[in-house]
């Protein structure tokens, strides 16, 4: 099974540096633009399904990527839930402690006040992957899900214990930015992270640490 990526597009908390998580907050003019130069990449990929987190930002983009294909919601690419913190700026997060252990010092059991364990999100991303395989394991699915999610899955791929995840978190994968891993049923494959030579070259790299 082939699954192509992409981290839903730039939105108004993205570019205000605020801590989205399950809250939300709109695409911007340029997130919709890359959303379209995406959409006419993949006209010469075939997929043949669509998924996408139920959270505004994710459905939005996967919308415009894809215009009048069929775009199933799953509650399981969802980004992770960072419960009290959302909606904060993240340059006054980097000032607390358990922010710091999110990103530099991850654990199974771990999560922000009221938020999702790491365990949690692991959880239902494999049940997504392994449900979509065994419906069909020849099948190439596309999936437009969140930072976090896909630095989590980045993780899964690559057989990394959450506890290691701080390797692979440095950064976070662009907007609109392509991916490709496959799963034949046992083993994970990454053909390629990040593939954005369709969009604006960007002038700063992402991160939340």
């Amino acid at each position: 099974m082939k699954i192509y990526i992409t981290r839903h597009s730039l939105t108004a908390w993205n570019e205000e540096k605020r801590l989205q998580g399950w809250k939300d907050s709109p695409l911007t003019k340029q997130g919709k633009e890359d959303a379209l130069k995406l959409g006419e990449y993949m006209k010469t990929i075939h997929i043949d399904q669509v998924y996408s987190s139920p959270l505004l930002r994710a459905k939005s983009t996967a919308r415009l990527i894809f215009k009048n294909e069929n775009i199933i919601e799953d509650s399981r690419l969802k980004e992770m839930n960072f419960g009290d913190y959302e909606g904060e700026y993240i340059q006054d997060l980097k000032k607390k402690h358990d922010y710091f252990c999110l990103w530099h010092q991850p654990q199974l059991s771990f999560s922000l006040p009221n938020g999702e364990t790491y365990e949690e999100v692991v959880f239902r991303l494999n049940d997504f992957i392994l449900e979509k395989y065994n419906e069909d394991p020849q099948q190439t699915i596309f999936i437009t899900i969140h930072g976090m999610l896909f630095t989590i899955l980045h993780g899964i791929f690559l057989d990394l214990p959450v506890e290691r995840l701080n390797e692979v978190n440095q950064e976070i994968v662009r907007g609109c930015s392509l991916s490709l891993f496959e799963f034949d049923g046992k083993k994970h494959k990454i053909d390629f992270i990040g593939k954005d030579c369709f969009l604006t070259p960007l002038k700063a790299k992402i991160s939340y640490k």
